[in-house]
């Protein structure tokens, strides 16, 4: 549990404030169980804790390997993409307003964790923030 706590408080701030901004986005949710944004995120958002939390107290520590599990946002990304930008777009509101975050921090996410991905395919499997705690 210390080597947990210690890669993450040795992550770079960007990431360490990156990390809640995802989480608390995607948690949000359930708030909006009661339409197929908020139960569709909250259905992607279980997928990759249900793998990333076991996998960081295996690992003992913030690994590429996290990253994998994202993918599962891939076919959330694609449906709001429809309901924001399709024929038939959510009106203006909360509900309307929380996809566009969810899509928009959803593939930002994405888009660094085809990175991580790729590197720790590549072999790049090290604890991550543990040389600077």
């Amino acid at each position: 549990m210390k080597q947990l706590f210690q890669s993450m408080m040795g992550l770079p701030r960007w990431v360490q404030l990156w990390l809640p901004i995802l989480f608390g986005t995607n948690m949000a949710s359930l708030a909006f169980l009661d339409q197929q944004v908020g139960r569709y995120t909250a259905l992607a958002f279980a997928i990759v804790c249900m793998f990333n939390m076991p996998m960081m107290f295996i690992q003992r520590g913030m690994t590429r390997l996290l990253a994998i599990p994202h993918f599962a946002w891939l076919p959330l990304v694609a449906y709001l993409y429809v309901q924001l930008w399709g024929s038939q777009p959510l009106p203006a509101g909360p509900v309307r307003t929380y996809a566009l975050l969810v899509f928009t921090f959803n593939s930002i996410s994405l888009a660094f964790d085809l990175v991580d991905a790729a590197k720790w395919l590549g072999g790049r499997r090290e604890v991550l923030g543990l040389d600077r705690a």
